[in-house]
This record gives C-alpha cells, sequence and structure tokens, in this order.
C-alpha cells in the first residue's frame, strides 16, 4: 500500500498549503484547530508518512478515512515537534502528538495543553506547549 495514494484520494496532496496566509486563515478560522506544516506518524514507521497544512475541524472525516484504510492508529504532530519524533519509537513521540486517529473509530483525540517544556532535539531546545491530556472530539457523518 502506497501511503501517497491513500491520502491522496483522500484530499492530502503532500505539502499540501490551506492558505497563503498562516494569520489570515486563523482569523477566518478562530475556533477551528489549525497545524500548519503538520507531520503524521504511524506505528512502525520512523519517519512522516505525511506532512502540510491540515484544519482539523473540517479535515477530521478525511483523516478518520486515511486512518481506516491504512487500518493503523496516526498521530498528528506541530511541526516544530515533529522534528524530536523523527528517527524515534512510536511509543516514545506519542505524549508529544497534538492529535490522534484510531482505525474505525466515531472520535478522535485531541491534546490538552498546559504550561510549557522544553524538548531535546540534537543541539537546541524546543520550547512547546505542554500536553497533560487527551479529550475525544466526535467526527461528523
Amino acid at each position: 500500500m502506497d501511503m501517497r495514494d491513500v491520502f491522496g484520494k483522500n484530499g492530502f496532496s503532500e505539502g499540501r498549503m490551506i492558505s497563503g496566509s498562516k494569520s489570515g486563515y486563523r482569523e477566518r478560522h478562530p475556533n477551528n484547530d489549525v497545524v500548519f506544516n503538520s507531520r503524521i506518524f504511524v506505528p512502525k514507521i520512523k519517519e512522516s508518512v505525511w506532512w502540510g497544512d491540515l484544519d482539523i475541524t473540517l479535515d477530521c472525516k478525511n483523516l478518520q478515512n486515511v486512518c481506516n484504510e491504512i487500518n493503523t492508529e496516526m498521530l498528528v504532530f506541530f511541526e516544530s515537534t515533529s522534528w524530536y519524533a523523527e528517527g524515534k519509537s512510536y511509543r516514545t513521540i506519542k505524549k508529544h502528538a497534538h492529535a490522534k486517529f484510531t482505525p474505525n473509530s466515531k472520535t478522535y483525540q485531541s491534546r490538552v495543553y498546559n504550561g510549557l517544556e522544553g524538548i531535546v532535539v540534537g543541539n537546541m531546545t524546543i520550547v512547546t506547549s505542554k500536553g497533560i491530556n487527551w479529550i475525544e472530539k466526535e467526527i461528523p457523518d
């Protein structure tokens, strides 16, 4: 199975852009869960299987379709935390994911944040929001 084909037929071309202006998009969609330059990881592959812009609020149904077709959990990361995730085990990176999709589910999980934490990547430290829990969000029919 070619991951690019599965993502592509569900509307996710690699490097997808949802807007030429990040701030403009956020102004037009202030309540949406938007992840610019996101990366998606799956178990057993130590690099991202897809990257591009996501509006999870609008894209969740198609993301769930991808998850169902590849029949494995998917983690969505912000760009900066994905630098940390490259080359590491799925178990290690899971705590830094922003969203999680599980095959054949009617909900997905979104991270709840509180405070900041530093993640060491090579010789730099990325300061990011500290994920403390998950909340379930419904996927519309």
